[in-house]
């Protein structure tokens, strides 16, 4: 380790040593709460793995899960998928790049419960501006229900929760393309490769490791977050968008059920960590 590294590794200590510290105490007290008989109701009590039991046991946990895996992954891939295009449009853009970077990164700005009122509002079956357009331009027939359907709530959840995500993607992935440097670009046109070879070899190919990271962090994100829901749908309808986030909220708030909450964020917290280590592994840690 050479002087600067070491003068790094030093001086981060501090903070790293307060981030563990807030994270440890509220994890640790999480997980032995999950052991215990704690509804408000009768007195606490160890009860083993019996809340786990119970998590596994309800037909509410796999509905919820499931939900949050479809919402996740749908909402993260289609975002990165659009913050890539963006963030290449944008690397080769010379002229106001500024401010079309300013204009981008502004849907960031607004929470995502915000961000949920604003599209519940824009998805209106009878006041909102996306069935009028729609009905504009002979998309549809008839006023669709969005928020209302089983057939459309989870679709509308999850373009409204990769809206918000893109420009946060796309400064992650854009701030690797500018890494690149612009010799390797002239090379590959030199030797024949046209804009999507260029595109896959070069752009994507030496920037691998800072997609997989921005991917896994918004997945980890979506996954653990319902505030596109809790403002969209509340959960439905029929549960269609019952979140894993919301089923926890409502085991805590509805049902005053300390225990059983505890056991379903450890359980979030696995399912998070089984997201990000493999990935992170495989992507970075394996191949440097």
């Amino acid at each position: 380790m050479t002087k600067n590294e070491r003068f790094g590794f030093l001086s981060s200590v501090p903070g790293l040593i307060t981030v563990i510290a807030l994270m440890a105490y509220p994890v640790i007290y999480n997980f032995y709460t999950s052991f215990l008989r704690y509804d408000n109701v009768r007195t606490v009590k160890f009860i083993g793995f019996n809340n786990y039991k119970w998590f596994f046991s309800n037909s509410d946990s796999f509905i919820s899960l499931k939900v949050s895996f479809i919402y996740s992954f749908g909402a993260t891939t289609l975002a990165f998928l659009l913050a890539l295009i963006l963030a290449h449009s944008l690397n080769k853009i010379q002229k106001n790049s500024g401010l079309l970077r300013t204009l981008v990164i502004l849907p960031w700005v607004a929470p995502l419960v915000i961000s949920g009122l604003m599209w519940r509002w824009m998805l209106d079956k009878d006041l909102g501006i996306i069935n009028y357009f729609f009905l504009t331009f002979g998309i549809i027939s008839k006023n669709l229900a969005f928020l209302s359907s089983t057939e459309y709530a989870m679709l509308s959840g999850i373009v409204t929760t990769a809206w918000c995500y893109i420009p946060f993607l796309m400064v992650l992935v854009l701030a690797g393309l500018e890494s690149i440097p612009k010799e390797l670009y002239e090379a590959s046109q030199i030797d024949g490769a046209n804009r999507i070879q260029n595109f896959w070899h070069v752009s994507v190919k030496l920037n691998k490791s800072q997609m997989l990271v921005s991917y896994l962090i918004v997945l980890m994100f979506t996954f653990r977050t319902p505030d596109t829901f809790v403002s969209l749908t509340g959960g439905g309808p029929a549960k269609s968008t019952y979140h894993v986030g919301i089923y926890l909220m409502d085991t805590i708030y509805r049902y005053l059920n300390f225990g059983h909450a505890a056991a379903i964020s450890m359980v979030m917290l696995l399912i998070c960590l089984g997201l990000a280590l493999p990935g992170l592994y495989y992507g970075i840690i394996r191949r440097q």
